[in-house]
């Protein structure tokens, strides 16, 4: 799947193995990569890096302009993609065997199963997590995570969701459910910084009735606090939850895995909660990973506009779908001067 294709076609299906790209997972990337053919339903996704290599491509998409655009196709049929599935399927006849598709979806439950261990409130008390907080969370702060996975718990089946481009949708995508009626609003090609909140206030001005939550990084609040202001004059009952690793996290990955220090993506950030609450909204703040789970529901739960600012570990990685040798070296690289600059200093 496509992060836009989520929750159109993620809750109960049988034959989906979750999304690809950077923030994807490997077993969609080997399904993709191992396959005999790729069938692109309206889809018109950019990165090119993550298209395999030696199959047949059939695209099929209202917009003549983009067929072959991302990659050469095989076949390129431009129309509605319901109206051309509904005129191929007679022609097509259904594959017996199902070792590919048996094999990705028995990965893709691996990799979930690992993903929600890395979420478990007690996942840092085992030997594995006590050896991974060595290396990225000496201080033991909040996994985003953990963050992600409570607001799943506790949302709404028919909530609203919004994020902003870069790490909170990383988390959003591996982490939230687009199970029931949820919604998922992005800006996943325009890839515009601090789209979480207002596209939260338009969601909520279209279901006045649904709960909206929007997935916010501190970068991008940062960049529109005025809002604040346009939410309480309102009286939107907007949930705006505050990855707050005091980071650009997404520019801060990109340039450690080209074997870059990090350099000018680090903020310094007021205490988002107070701030809201001087404004009006209900603010939470939240530094103990003990309090996050009792922290979300209560947000979750306020009636009227709640701000949740949690604190998470800045150091978190998001490990690609399919990472390649050039990132963990360039990655390894990076850390390596980050630290000999650290002892400089």
């Amino acid at each position: 799947l496509t992060l836009k294709a989520k929750e159109g076609f993620e809750g109960d299906n049988p034959f989906q193995v979750g999304q690809t790209g950077l923030i994807g997972n490997p077993a969609a990337a080997h399904a993709l990569d191992s396959g005999d053919a790729l069938l692109m339903l309206g889809t018109d996704f950019p990165y090119r890096d993550w298209y395999p290599t030696g199959c047949k491509v059939v695209q099929v998409d209202t917009r003549a302009e983009h067929l072959g655009r991302r990659v050469p196709v095989d076949v390129g049929l431009a129309g509605d993609v319901g109206a051309t599935l509904r005129a191929l399927l007679p022609l097509l006849e259904a594959a017996s065997d199902r070792t590919h598709l048996d094999g990705a979806r028995e990965r893709f439950a691996r990799w979930e199963e690992g993903q929600q261990r890395l979420a478990d409130p007690g996942h840092e008390r085992r030997w594995t997590g006590r050896l991974r907080a060595a290396l990225d969370n000496r201080d033991h702060e909040i996994r985003p995570e953990a963050l992600a996975a409570a607001v799943d718990r506790y949302a709404d089946e028919d909530a609203v969701f919004t994020s902003d481009t870069g790490m909170a949708t990383v988390w959003l995508s591996r982490f939230v459910g687009m199970r029931g009626s949820r919604r998922l609003i992005g800006s996943y090609n325009l890839g515009s910084m601090a789209n979480a909140m207002p596209q939260a206030l338009g969601a909520q001005l279209w279901a006045p009735d649904r709960q909206v939550v929007a997935f916010c990084g501190d970068g991008g609040l940062s960049m529109l606090l005025g809002d604040l202001m346009t939410i309480k004059t309102y009286g939107l009952p907007v949930k705006l939850v505050v990855f707050d690793n005091r980071r650009l996290g997404m520019v801060k990955l990109e340039q450690e895995q080209a074997g870059l220090p990090e350099f000018g993506t680090q903020l310094d950030n007021p205490d988002f909660a107070a701030v809201a609450t001087a404004l009006g909204l209900t603010g939470i703040r939240v530094t103990d990973p003990a309090q996050l789970h009792d922290s979300v529901r209560r947000a979750l739960q306020t009636p009227g506009p709640v701000l949740l600012d949690v604190l998470t570990n800045p150091e978190e990685v998001a490990v690609p779908g399919k990472p390649t040798v050039a990132q963990g070296w360039g990655f390894a690289i990076a850390k390596i001067k980050e630290t000999l600059s650290s002892h400089e200093g």
